[in-house]
């Protein structure tokens, strides 16, 4: 009987880009199934990049009895509307990483947009839903809150590349970081706050707030921090290229990620959680679910005891205050990364529960 690997397979995915922790997952996800299938690659989700993948894998047979069959495609991303019927007819529309929900995160994040507009964010995350066979989700509960059907869905949490992020030398000053897209609703004005309450205990504190802007609105939240900022010289506002991120990350002694409460931001599992990890840095992090979830499990930091600025301050000057357990929880996140949250261990574990599902439908 013929394997899913004995069949063409068209894998669309990030190429080089690494702008944020969106970019991360969209090139490394899907990369495990794409090198044990000899996939085709599309880099990009264009109507030209996408066409031109299809003729290439259709192309591509390795077996007579499978030369009249369409390609099995799997998407790191969702894809234009009007791509959706082409790629039924041309191919069979396997696997789509559901990484987002637009609507949900607009609500999160306090972001407006027209009647119409969300509409069509909806129309088109239906459609892609309904067009592949299996839906692939960053958790358990992100699925839940999406509407993602639990018979259809593969849980793969985000990760890290514990290659390119490694653990280097402490700094020679106690130095809160946080990385992050510029906007509201990030906690990044309560992180500050928690830094300015910590900085009376330990007067040479520094804050590294390593921020990217990811659209016009983030460029006139950015702008506007760094005013506010501007008197404070122990706060660097800067961002951090991901070629360059291992050696931030290793400026800090402990990191933070204080999103505020909300739905979405429960079911989060951020890609800076796993990045940090793998820096051997402790974290520190307000009670959200899941990110909640993974430094518990990992002991890998403290979380706070509430979403409140002092808050964050009692759990983070513990960890400035006590070197040898800011060690020991930075060592485990380390370890932890290597071991469950590698971008390669992730993949691997979804390639091989895709390619059993593709086995079982090429057995029907």
């Amino acid at each position: 009987m013929a394997q899913p690997t004995d069949r063409p397979w068209l894998v669309l995915q990030e190429g080089a880009r690494r702008r944020w922790g969106g970019d991360l997952r969209r090139a490394f996800i899907l990369a495990a199934l794409a090198e044990r299938t000899a996939a085709t690659i599309g880099e990009g989700w264009s109507a030209p990049i996408v066409r031109a993948g299809l003729s290439a894998a259709a192309g591509r047979r390795r077996l007579p009895a499978l030369r009249h069959t369409r390609p099995f495609l799997a998407s790191a991303e969702s894809l234009g509307p009007a791509l959706i019927a082409e790629v039924r007819q041309r191919s069979i529309p396997f696997a789509l990483d559901v990484h987002d929900d637009p609507l949900a995160q607009y609500r999160a994040f306090g972001i407006i947009a027209s009647d119409e507009r969300l509409a069509e964010l909806r129309t088109s995350f239906l459609a892609n839903l309904e067009a592949f066979a299996w839906h692939i989700a960053p958790s358990a509960s992100f699925a839940e809150l999406t509407g993602l059907s639990p018979d259809r869905t593969i849980v793969a949490p985000n990760g890290t590349d514990s290659r390119h992020i490694q653990p280097g030398p402490l700094p020679l000053e106690p130095t809160i970081g946080f990385v992050s897209g510029a906007a509201a609703g990030r906690g990044i004005e309560v992180l500050v706050a928690a830094a300015r309450l910590v900085r009376e205990h330990l007067p040479d504190l520094r804050l590294r707030l390593w921020l990217v802007a990811t659209g016009a609105s983030g460029l006139g939240y950015l702008a506007g921090l760094e005013q506010d900022l501007a008197a404070d010289s122990w706060i660097r506002v800067a961002p951090a290229p991901y070629e360059q991120l291992g050696d931030e990350l290793a400026a800090a002694t402990v990191l933070c990620i204080p999103h505020p409460a909300n739905p979405y931001l429960d079911t989060a599992m951020p890609v800076k959680l796993f990045d940090s990890m793998a820096s051997g840095r402790p974290l520190v992090v307000t009670p959200r679910t899941e990110t909640r979830r993974v430094v518990e499990q990992a002991e890998s930091g403290l979380v706070a005891a509430g979403d409140r600025p002092e808050d964050l301050a009692a759990a983070m000057l513990r960890l400035l205050t006590d070197p040898g357990l800011a060690a020991r929880l930075g060592a485990n996140g380390r370890l932890a990364a290597e071991r469950d949250y590698d971008w390669r261990v992730i993949g691997g574990r979804l390639a091989d529960a895709l390619l059993e599902r593709a086995t079982a439908s090429m057995a029907r």
